[in-house]
């Protein structure tokens, strides 16, 4: 077959690939004009794969898709430097049969890659550049250390309960003070090993927040780019924007331009409820599962923020309240900051405060 596919001139054909993505070997199924072509098993290698098409499919255009995950960018820039057309996925918008969903193998994933691609149904995800991708990872460490400190802290209350040890009532809140550690640095256990694992588990802590003290003055330093100098503190002028917020949203989106309208913004972070109707029935359910997390996360925070520190949305969220509950008026509330975010960024010009929009 593959001597067949020699002799053919492949100039201005599309050749469509489905990439299997595994650490150690990648699945590769071809399609050209809707035909079945060949699947196999290769390392993972950009390299590799260009040359099979090259000496396969000689002249040909070459399209390849493979799914997001923890592989991340760097085998479609690679593509890209080799000349190959190639698109990174969410797993969730490649087509899935209920017969694929129960006999699911590396070479029926590729194939249904492949297939979708050749058919012109996928659509790739957003790529940030090398140096917006780096800045991510900056700070989404942060965020693993913040989770890191209260697993440890959960830890310590876990075993102190484990063992019948009551904690004081004006440390109940988990509030992780000086006096609340001296406290605990001075609790005479059952064993000595108990007394350890509380002394360890706080010298852990005590780390974890030198760590995260760092990290922050990382972004600190980071936010003073060119890229984001001047557009955090636009951010910022939003009511109940704090930094984080600010750089959080400079950093995971990048750029606003992307979005189309607000609506698509709102569909990425995941602030609009699930949606099923049918005929004259029309019905929608709790907030979508598809979401930008930490994103959605902070602007609910920054919701009940802004309702007590800027007039327009705390009468707003007074008159929401009598026709819902205080959670579906403080989603509506994050909603109308989004909507003030994507403004401002849009614009260039700071928010004014009490103009609702």
């Amino acid at each position: 077959m593959e001597q067949a596919h020699k002799m053919v001139d492949y100039s201005n054909q599309t050749i469509s690939v489905g990439i299997d993505v595994h650490l150690t070997s990648w699945y590769i199924t071809v399609y050209f004009d809707r035909l079945y072509i060949k699947s196999f098993r290769q390392d993972p290698c950009p390299d590799k794969l260009y040359s099979y098409l090259a000496r396969n499919f000689p002249g040909g255009k070459y399209r390849c898709a493979y799914e997001s995950g923890f592989c991340g960018y760097w085998i479609l820039r690679r593509l890209e430097e080799l000349g190959v057309e190639c698109i990174v996925v969410n797993p969730a918008d490649v087509p899935q049969t209920n017969k694929g969903q129960s006999n699911k193998t590396d070479k029926v994933d590729s194939k249904r890659l492949a297939i979708a691609l050749e058919s012109g149904m996928l659509k790739g995800i957003y790529i940030p550049d090398i140096e917006q991708q780096a800045d991510r990872q900056l700070l989404r460490m942060s965020e693993k250390v913040g989770c890191e400190i209260r697993d440890n802290k959960r830890r310590i209350k876990g075993l102190l309960h484990h063992i019948g040890v009551k904690i004081p009532t004006e440390f109940s809140k988990g509030n992780w003070s000086v006096k609340y550690v001296r406290w605990l640095e001075g609790l005479e256990l059952q064993h000595k090993s108990f007394e350890l694992t509380v002394k360890r588990s706080i010298q852990t802590i005590a780390g974890l927040h030198e760590q995260q003290r760092l990290i922050f003055k990382d972004i600190t330093e980071m936010t003073k780019k060119e890229r984001y100098v001047k557009l955090v503190p636009l951010l910022k002028s939003v009511p109940g924007v704090g930094r984080l917020t600010a750089v959080t949203l400079a950093v995971e989106i990048g750029d606003m331009n992307r979005f189309a309208n607000f609506d698509s913004l709102n569909s990425y972070i995941g602030l609009c409820p699930n949606e099923f109707s049918s005929g004259e029935k029309e019905k929608k359910g709790k907030m979508s599962y598809r979401k930008h997390n930490r994103i959605r996360s902070l602007l609910i925070e920054n919701a009940w923020t802004s309702v007590r520190i800027d007039p327009a949305l705390s009468l707003c969220y007074r008159q929401l309240c009598r026709r819902v509950t205080n959670k579906r008026a403080i989603i509506i509330i994050a909603r109308k900051i989004l909507s003030r975010i994507r403004k401002v960024w849009m614009d260039g010009k700071p928010y004014e405060t009490g103009i609702e929009k």
